[in-house]
């Protein structure tokens, strides 16, 4: 998925086995690769958005590969970049159960800095991530307000799992931390939104109801304007006059941890 994910975004790290399933998955979505550059446009802006709120701690969470736009100007950049905007020599953490994404990773953050880092680990295991060493050795301080990112990840977990995770990271984390969260979502056909992946054999899709959405950020205090489309997402009020709802896209939120 992680590389397969990095073809839809117009990545180079990607092998003809990732890009025949990414197509045939489009094949069925076609607007998939849309849906992922409007994710990572919302993940920009809610780095940022975070960063400025004072927080230089990010811990992405099945990360992926940290893939840079092609294009210059392009509306979205991988984490470490996204930080980098706002606030000077942040910390962030690429993380993913795929040793392949991380190798990958790894060679592609040679020579950057020191406090931005690829590790392998588990989502499902949040303690085992939060003491990882090497995490731990760049600069990750959960005395500090942190900011866990959970992009497009949780849909491959059921919703009781996705929940504990949510709440297994946030549980430890400094009061002034964020979470960001995005997952698909489908209204009508969410059988046929899983099953258009879960054909590739890959990593199972479970298709979550909205109430187990939200429910991802119970006991959080979610930012305006709360969960909706990623497309849509900015800090503040929700836009006036918004088209009528798609069947199926990425929904999205920002929550802060104030206990």
């Amino acid at each position: 998925m992680a590389r397969m994910y990095d073809y839809w975004l117009g990545g180079k790290d990607n092998y003809e086995a990732d890009r025949k399933a990414a197509d045939a998955v489009r094949k069925f979505r076609p607007n998939v690769a849309e849906q992922a550059l409007d994710n990572k446009g919302f993940l920009t802006r809610a780095v940022g958005y975070v960063a400025a709120q004072g927080v230089r701690q990010f811990l992405d969470i099945g990360a992926g590969l940290p893939t840079s736009p092609s294009a210059s100007g392009a509306g979205w950049a991988a984490t470490h970049q996204a930080a980098e905007r706002v606030t000077a020599g942040p910390f962030v953490a690429y993380v993913d159960n795929d040793p392949v994404a991380v190798a990958h990773s790894r060679a592609l953050l040679i020579g950057g800095a020191p406090h931005v880092v690829a590790v392998a680990g588990d989502m499902k295991d949040p303690s085992a991530i939060l003491a990882d060493g090497d995490i731990r050795a760049a600069g990750l301080d959960l005395t500090a307000p942190a900011c866990v990112i959970l992009a497009c990840v949780l849909h491959f977990a059921d919703a009781a799992t996705a929940r504990a995770i949510v709440s297994g990271f946030t549980g430890a984390m400094a009061p002034g931390s964020y979470v960001i969260v995005s997952v698909g979502f489908a209204r009508a056909d969410a059988a046929d939104f899983a099953s258009t992946y879960n054909s590739q054999h890959g990593a199972r899709i479970y298709a979550h109801s909205w109430g187990e959405i939200t429910g991802f950020f119970d006991g959080l205090d979610l930012v305006p304007p709360g969960i909706v489309d990623s497309a849509d997402w900015q800090p503040g009020p929700p836009p006036a006059g918004q088209g009528p709802a798609k069947d199926s896209f990425i929904a999205a939120g920002v929550a802060c941890v104030t206990r």
